[in-house]
């Protein structure tokens, strides 16, 4: 593949087709290794960027992540096909700079971490096979240009879409939403007493959104918050939105109906328990994650709302597998003589979720009336020994959820 004979206005390129030839080679080496060389530069961010390495939220750090390794597959492009970097392949990097605007990240701290990706990823450079073996001296000056021009492309683009975001976000609303943000961020030891918003009973929401939104998509869906919830206060994240709506207004079952008409694009929405102040603000928006994470698994619902309360018990014993297994073959061991039945454990689950009520269960299962009371009848001697009080179907009724969250996060 020739390489162009001059460096268009839109960004680098190389004069030397043995340069360019060098670089494929290069590139197709390191192309297996790019998550490997985007974790090191998120490592050297945190060692030498106080912004960075103060990051406590671990959504905001798997953000850096991916735009981390957008730069590494964006530089191992260039370098592959010779063409400048377009807007199109600076976009993930761009959206990322727009996002650390509303995450409060400074834009001095989002440059040098960009100045020590570009470091890192000439060490990988000339440390490649191909570069170490064959690499004449003479092209080292047309390669060290090109990697400035490169820097000094991206670098341009990601601070010019930084500032147009910064003055995007001047206004005073945007000024609100960081605090929540701040607040969030803030680790436990901290002191911070946050908006005064906060102060009302409130629950965190996180709406999880696909990972290619820009960020207007994602503010859109903010909007949709305010204007669905009332939300006190929302920010953004990579691939979801942050929002603290208000408490108890209709209960959890009308914010539920509330969140479950959002429009847009497909979603799953995680929703905290109740919170009055920063430092239970913190505590909720812990608990909305991990709703959105664990939900599908345990109870998929056709609303893609997960309420934290709902889950909280399986949660906390999912959160150790080993211990979560040993719970789930010591619950389930006096069922063993019914476990060869195909049918014995959602049968169980559907008696026991459906509290004994024969048509609902026939209606889960999608069987006959008359099935349900054979497999029952089946089951009854075991399930009366077990279950036979509120306390024993509980416990059975939790394993049952664990062990199906087991099966599906093995498979």
């Amino acid at each position: 593949m020739s390489m162009p004979a001059a460096a268009p206005a839109g960004g680098p390129s190389l004069a030397s087709l043995r340069a360019g030839a060098l670089l494929r080679c290069v590139a197709d080496q390191l192309e297996p290794q790019a998550d490997a060389i985007a974790d090191r530069m998120v490592r050297a961010y945190e060692r030498e960027i106080p912004g960075y390495g103060n990051l406590a939220d671990a959504a905001l750090r798997r953000d850096v992540q991916t735009v981390s390794a957008a730069v590494v597959r964006t530089w191992l492009t260039v370098m592959a096909t010779g063409r400048p970097a377009d807007a199109a392949l600076l976009q993930p990097l761009t959206e990322g700079a727009r996002r650390r605007v509303v995450q409060g990240i400074a834009l001095e701290s989002m440059l040098r971490a960009y100045r020590i990706g570009m470091r890192v990823m000439w060490s990988e450079l000339v440390a490649a096979p191909a570069w170490r073996g064959s690499a004449p001296h003479g092209l080292m000056g047309q390669v060290a240009t090109w990697a400035l021009d490169f820097a000094d492309r991206i670098t341009t683009a990601v601070a010019g879409a930084y500032a147009d975001e910064a003055a995007h976000v001047a206004r005073e609303r945007e000024h609100r939403r960081s605090g929540l943000l701040s607040v969030v961020l803030s680790g436990a030891g901290e002191q911070r007493r946050g908006p005064d918003e906060l102060g009302r009973p409130h629950r965190v929401v996180v709406v999880s959104l696909p990972a290619d939104l820009a960020l207007a998509d994602l503010e859109a869906v903010g909007c949709a918050l305010e204007d669905e919830t009332g939300a006190l206060l929302w920010t953004v994240r990579h691939c979801s939105v942050v929002a603290a709506v208000p408490a108890g207004d209709g209960g959890a079952g009308g914010l539920r109906a509330r969140l479950a008409t959002l429009d847009g694009a497909p979603r799953c929405i995680g929703v905290g328990g109740p919170a009055a102040g920063a430092a239970e603000t913190r505590h909720s928006y812990a608990e909305a994650c991990d709703a959105a994470q664990f939900g599908p698994r345990l109870a998929p619902s056709p609303d893609g709302v997960y309420d934290y309360r709902d889950l909280a018990a399986v949660i906390a014993i999912v959160a150790d597998p080993v211990r979560a297994q040993r719970f789930v073959t010591t619950a389930l061991e006096p069922l063993a003589p019914a476990l060869t039945r195909r049918w014995a454990i959602p049968t169980v689950r559907a008696y026991l979720a459906c509290q004994g009520r024969l048509k609902d269960v026939a209606a889960v299962l999608g069987i006959y009336h008359n099935t349900v009371k054979y497999r029952l009848a089946e089951l009854r001697p075991l399930l009366d020994e077990i279950a036979g009080d509120g306390d024993g179907a509980a416990t059975l009724l939790l394993a049952l959820r664990v062990q199906g969250y087991l099966t599906e996060a093995g498979a």
